[in-house]
């Protein structure tokens, strides 16, 4: 698979939240999110120009790859044999598969089952993925987002969706502990009032699995125009100071 260039705004957002010490808030829809994680732990990490984030990942059964250190490195001589070993004209692009092992080789990751979150209070990270939607509660996503330290990056991963409105009906796992023979159907108040947070969060982006933004919320189609603006903003100021400096040596010039 071939690099791509990423939508500016991704970038934009973290370093603004990086500097303003807010938390940026991405929700990645599609099988291959875990994927991009790779990515936006790499322009975290570029944008703070410190020690790498330390991630917390939380999930309710099964990651969907293996976390063993053993295995991992395993299938990283087991990557890099193969590419060893086919010529070109029976080339293999394991070049995705490769960068993900060796992010999940190379940086420390907390991995916690959504059951076993209470241990990890007191702590901080830098980073916080939250998968298995279906899993979550409003007092898990309280216990983990705290967790993330201010310019840290809180990710949400969902399953391929035609449409976030499709959430509103989700049945989540703790619907069932209120299912009673007499009553049958749940009303979701919880997902309807977290996608009307999420709705009213600037700091928040929707991407596909690779990481193109979806134009959900009106202010995802105008911050790039706001960054812009902000930048043009800046220019002017600059212009208007060196100006102005020019102004007082003219006349220094002259009083000599």
């Amino acid at each position: 698979m071939g690099k791509k260039k990423l939508d500016g705004r991704i970038k934009q957002l973290i370093d603004s939240c990086v500097k303003t010490k807010h938390r940026s808030m991405f929700v990645i829809v599609g099988d291959r999110g875990p994927r991009q994680i790779v990515n936006l732990h790499y322009i975290l990490t570029k944008s703070r120009m410190s020690v790498r984030p330390e991630i917390l990942w939380c999930y309710k059964k099964g990651l969907g790859f293996s976390s063993d250190p053993k295995k991992l490195r395993s299938k990283q001589k087991k990557l890099a044999r193969k590419k060893k070993k086919h010529n070109k004209q029976e080339f293999v692009d394991t070049g995705e598969e490769d960068l993900f092992t060796n992010f999940l080789i190379s940086n420390k990751i907390r991995y916690c089952y959504y059951k076993d979150t209470r241990r990890i209070l007191g702590n901080t990270y830098g980073m916080c993925i939250l998968q298995d939607f279906q899993s979550l509660t409003p007092n898990l996503l309280a216990r983990t987002i705290e967790t993330v330290e201010g310019g840290g990056i809180v990710v949400f991963l969902l399953n391929t969706i035609n449409s976030l409105s499709q959430l509103y009906t989700l049945t989540m796992d703790v619907h069932s502990r209120y299912r009673t023979e007499k009553e049958h159907s749940i009303v979701n108040r919880f997902n309807e009032r977290f996608l009307l947070s999420l709705s009213g969060c600037e700091n928040t982006l929707v991407c596909d699995d690779e990481l193109n933004i979806l134009p959900i919320f009106e202010f995802s189609r105008k911050f790039n125009e706001k960054a812009t603006k902000k930048k043009k903003e800046e220019l002017e100021e600059l212009q208007s100071n060196k100006n102005d400096q020019l102004v007082e040596l003219q006349k220094t010039l002259h009083e000599t």
